[in-house]
């Protein structure tokens, strides 16, 4: 768990694998999704990290446009 709780909303809408390929990118185990995915041994590093990539980009969309409610909601 990290301390940015928007990162751990993110990461809990991922499955392992996923997590996993996250996680590869994040190190600089690959510098594409696809080597990411490559280097965790996925069976489709090309599908599986695109797939992983914009189920990212739209977890955090998510988390981004909930924290952008709540500030309005307390404003």
């Amino acid at each position: 768990m990290f301390e940015d709780e928007r990162l751990n909303a993110v990461l809990r809408g991922l499955d392992p694998a996923e997590r996993q390929v996250v996680f590869a990118y994040a190190e600089g185990e690959g510098t594409t999704w696809t080597e990411a995915a490559a280097a965790v041994g996925a069976n489709d590093p090309d599908a599986f990290g695109e797939r992983v990539r914009r189920k990212a980009k739209r977890l955090a969309a998510e988390q981004a446009r909930r924290a952008r409610l709540l500030v309005q909601e307390l404003a």
